[in-house]
């Protein structure tokens, strides 16, 4: 079979969207790639709000820290603890902020891997964009099921604590 010459007339054909690093030859779809980056300035909002988050937390903790260390609880306080609460919730809200770290830190680089896939339009981008997004869920999940136990826990804890005081104060007489 005789291939047939190119038609000089034509117009010419270029790939607008350039050359794939992946496995598709075109890359990834424009309908993809517009509805991911969609939601690019919502997902870099909500991880300049968790790192704000972050540093409010980290501001109680030290203020509590500082308020304790100056003794300034032990001089108005009528706690039978001393002061030693602030203690508590200056560590309660340190642990919280490094919590909150990593998954500000998964949301904006998955806000910067839909950048840039916007840029580039490879599969490569948008693996490594769902693989940011994919870890982010899998740490809200973990954390998810960690407060609901620590909620059955509490729960029991509190049935427990009021079945004892009312035990011992003879309420079942």
């Amino acid at each position: 079979m005789e291939s047939t010459p190119p038609n000089p007339y034509t117009s010419p054909a270029a790939n607008l969207y350039g050359a794939s690093s992946g496995p598709a030859a075109d890359g990834v779809s424009p309908s993809t790639i517009a509805m991911l980056s969609a939601t690019k300035p919502w997902v870099r909002f909500m991880s300049v709000l968790m790192w704000i988050g972050v540093a409010f937390m980290l501001l109680g903790a030290i203020g509590m820290g500082a308020v304790t260390a100056l003794g300034v609880t032990k001089q108005t306080t009528t706690s039978p603890f001393g002061g030693a609460e602030l203690v508590v919730m200056a560590a309660i809200y340190g642990l919280m902020a490094i919590v909150y770290i990593f998954p500000a830190i998964k949301l904006g680089k998955y806000a910067s891997r839909i950048g840039s896939l916007v840029s580039t339009r490879s599969v490569a981008d948008l693996d490594a964009a769902l693989n940011e997004q994919r870890s982010f869920w899998k740490f809200i999940g973990i954390m998810t099921i960690i407060m609901i136990s620590l909620y059955l826990v509490v729960v029991v804890g509190f049935v427990v604590f009021g079945a004892t005081a009312a035990m011992k104060s003879g309420a079942f007489k």
